[in-house]
């Protein structure tokens, strides 16, 4: 398994990652313990183009670098930027004394593989639903996802080790709309509610939303 050095403006985070939500205070904690220790586990990106530049004038075609999408690993990546963040606004005052500039955030060590839109869709959601403190909300797209895509319960249950029923409840929680989504995961709907509230149709839980605004 080869790791290697790949720049941080080469590398974005994936369209398909069903996380979405990150805490800053928790992303700054960890930048900082980069900071002191390193990476201590590369991240995974697969290559998303190669593009070409021509030039209008001659016709010359130039190959542009790779680029990279993020497969797992998308918060260490977010800290490891903060830290680039930081080194480049020093490096600008550097350069103003005529100072080497510092090089050391401005690369971050990756795992490089092939995968199709499938195989990195279902790794993201394998390593997002591994975490201690996901999100139910997440949790339920992401299994929404995977049934989409035709994993059965059972399927779904085996590889992570819940019960089909848990599973299916979590699917059904996908069935919310987007505002009461929002309201549990603000903490304003607990989660034995939203259970409820999702086995209602679209437009009862538009009126239940309406209702508690006023």
């Amino acid at each position: 398994m080869e790791v290697q050095n790949i720049r941080i403006d080469l590398i974005s985070p994936s369209p398909l990652n069903p996380r979405k939500t990150f805490d800053e205070a928790a992303l700054e904690e960890l930048a900082s313990n980069i900071e002191k220790q390193g990476l201590l586990q590369p991240i995974t990106v697969r290559v998303t183009k190669s593009e070409e530049m021509t030039n209008l004038e001659t016709g010359d075609v130039t190959p542009l670098p790779y680029t990279y999408e993020i497969v797992c690993g998308e918060r260490r990546f977010r800290a490891v930027s903060l830290l680039k963040a930081k080194e480049d606004e020093a490096n600008v005052a550097k350069i103003k004394v005529h100072r080497k500039k510092s090089e050391k955030f401005q690369t971050i060590s990756c795992i490089v593989r092939e995968m199709t839109d499938d195989e990195a869709f279902e790794a993201m959601i394998t390593e997002n639903l591994q975490r201690k403190d996901v999100d139910p909300i997440e949790e339920a797209f992401a299994f929404a996802q995977l049934a989409e895509k035709g994993r059965t319960l059972e399927d779904i249950a085996l590889k992570f080790g819940k019960s089909t029923r848990f599973v299916f409840d979590r699917i059904k929680l996908n069935g919310l709309i987007p505002e009461l989504k929002e309201r549990v995961r603000n903490g304003d709907i607990p989660l034995s509610g939203a259970m409820i509230l999702s086995k209602l149709d679209e437009e009862t839980q538009k009126e239940f939303n309406e209702e508690e605004d006023e």
